[in-house]
């Protein structure tokens, strides 16, 4: 069976050891090193957003959009440009990548597609039958 390669988005991170938190900006996939090669790039044709975010290191899955306190202290700036220039040049580079199954995941797909129809046709097809019946009533 045919297998498809699908890759995440990047996540880029840089640890401030010193304040106990881990910044970090979503790339699109496999940017995040063409940008390193060629700093000039608009980061609009890099990260998804202007958004800087954060989490205490050690607690994985609790992340949220730094604050310009947090930024000041760490990246002494609170311009989201330059804090996404500095984790972008400095980060770790975090994505995934899987493989599926692509003729399985289209029959599956096909599948549900082919049963919600046939239940959207039997109940249409009640429907119909009751409004004839209560229709009949008055003829």
């Amino acid at each position: 069976m045919p297998l498809m390669t699908f890759k995440t988005p990047e996540r880029v991170c840089w640890s401030d050891e010193k304040a106990g938190r881990t910044f970090f900006v979503v790339a699109n996939t496999e940017t995040t090193s063409k940008w390193r090669a060629n700093p000039k790039t608009p980061l609009e044709d890099v990260v998804y957003s202007a958004n800087v975010y954060s989490f205490k290191n050690g607690i994985d899955g609790f992340s949220r959009v730094a604050s310009e306190e947090e930024l000041q202290t760490t990246f002494k700036t609170t311009d989201p440009t330059a804090v996404i220039k500095s984790i972008l040049s400095a980060g770790d580079i975090f994505m995934k990548e899987f493989e599926l199954e692509v003729e399985s995941q289209t029959t599956s797909a096909m599948n549900a597609a082919s049963s919600a129809a046939t239940a959207a046709s039997s109940v249409a097809t009640s429907a119909l039958g009751n409004v004839k019946g209560y229709l009949s009533g008055f003829w």
